[in-house]
């Protein structure tokens, strides 16, 4: 792994202003002592479906940091979902089809808190919203040129990340707290997108250099990480606990980028790659873990179809 220090960020002013300015956690502490495990770990796996749709899509999960709640968002058809669990042995899921009242469609709910916060998209994914006390509000950067908002992850204490389209449809970072947008790159990023934010303030994502490399990324203590999957071409971070574990999705192939067919997920723990993967299906991915190393993601079916699933460790 490749540590990239944060001078533009520092030089720029933002250091101060992201989440994360506390001292680097564990997680980038270990970052740089990477390995590769073999196989899977071992996980009892519940599948979710929303009423009536033939395909669900879990994008995230409440950390679990201050409820003992188990609530997973995502979209099914051409709107968003909250998805209810419980049970230990016996697991159930209620559901809430949750939409921005304000705009078109369709959308999709991307992340959640422990207080029932969510953030998503609406107007064809291309303008964001959050839901907050029963009240919708819409996310927009008041950047130059911007053309959309993507609010990907909100944490405990309701800071936002997520990615923006400038001028030329290039995708950047930024952070919403406190009522204040920011925008962010990684140093030598082209271009960004920041997935998942934990309790910390440590933010997970994904970016990209002007020659075409790929690499997830990990800010802590101001500080922009690079990492990417031994003998991966691209690695899509999704998600971070507050025990530093980050779960996501890679590709060995470059054809995979372009269909996702052989995508597998993957968990980051303590510095050990670990492969998440539902055998014999075309793709897998995780997309959120809370703080009990669950883990929500989906899968590809042999007939097309997107199949959600929640594993517990």
């Amino acid at each position: 792994m490749a540590v990239i220090p944060s001078t533009s960020l520092a030089q720029a002013g933002f250091a101060s202003k992201l989440p994360g300015k506390n001292p680097a956690t564990a997680a980038a502490q270990t970052a740089s002592h990477q390995a590769k495990t073999p196989g899977a770990p071992s996980y009892t796996y519940t599948l979710l479906s929303f009423p009536g749709t033939l395909s669900t899509f879990a994008e995230g999960m409440n950390l679990g940091a201050t409820t003992s709640k188990i609530e997973i968002v995502g979209g099914a058809g051409e709107g968003g979902f909250l998805a209810r669990v419980s049970g230990k042995k016996t697991v159930s899921e209620t559901y809430k089809a949750v939409n921005y009242p304000h705009g078109p469609g369709p959308g999709f709910v991307n992340a959640v808190n422990d207080s029932g916060q969510i953030v998503g998209e609406y107007n064809n994914y291309d303008s964001g919203y959050e839901l907050s006390g029963g009240k919708f509000t819409s996310i927009a950067v008041p950047f130059a040129g911007a053309l959309s908002t993507f609010p990907y992850g909100i944490n405990n204490s309701g800071e936002i990340v997520g990615g923006w389209w400038d001028s030329n449809k290039n995708e950047h970072s930024f952070t919403l707290i406190g009522g204040t947008y920011t925008s962010f790159d990684c140093p030598g990023a082209s271009g960004s997108a920041a997935f998942g934010i934990n309790s910390a303030g440590d933010i997970v994502g994904q970016y990209g250099d002007a020659s075409g490399a790929s690499y997830g990324f990990l800010l802590s203590g101001g500080t922009c990480t690079s990492f990417n999957f031994p003998g991966a071409v691209i690695t899509v971070p999704y998600a971070i606990n507050d025990s530093g574990n980050i779960v996501g999705l890679y590709c060995t192939t470059t054809q995979c980028i372009s269909d996702t067919i052989g995508a597998q997920g993957f968990l980051l723990s303590q510095g050990v790659f670990t492969t998440i993967a539902i055998p014999g299906e075309a793709f897998t991915y995780a997309a959120g873990i809370n703080n009990n190393g669950m883990v929500v993601g989906v899968y590809g079916d042999a007939a097309g179809l997107v199949v959600s699933f929640l594993a517990k460790p």
